[in-house]
């Protein structure tokens, strides 16, 4: 029974990290979407409004 706990823990952990991957992923490919589309200096504008709310 040890064993199938540690091979239940491993999946998940596998899971967690597939499902943090994908969200980095969509982060990262929304953002290079944002700089095709808009170009370099609306898209720093847009992040330093973002970031100047934030804090």
């Amino acid at each position: 029974m040890h064993i199938d706990t540690e091979q239940t823990s491993i999946s998940e952990r596998r899971t967690g990290l597939a499902l943090i991957a994908a969200a980095v992923l969509c982060l990262v490919a929304s953002g290079g979407l944002l700089w095709w589309h808009y170009g370099g200096a609306i898209f720093n504008d847009m992040v330093l409004a973002t970031l100047a709310w934030c804090f």
